[in-house]
């Protein structure tokens, strides 16, 4: 016996998004490490449940 397969269709996607959906207007935000400053990013950690050692080290290039 052979299985039918499901066929992915586009009445699928209709069901999701209707055929006139437009995405809202806008900026999408790109964030890099660099967008945010230590702190943040420490406190961030914190409350993401790490526990361990956090240590700054800045370098300066002369």
């Amino acid at each position: 016996m052979a299985k039918t397969s499901k066929n992915t269709s586009k009445n699928e996607v209709r069901e999701v998004r209707p055929t006139d959906y437009q995405p809202q207007p806008g900026n999408k935000a790109i964030l890099s490490l660099a967008d945010f400053s230590d702190d943040n990013l420490f406190g961030e950690l914190r409350r993401r449940g790490y526990n361990g050692e956090l240590r700054l080290v800045k370098v300066i290039n002369v």
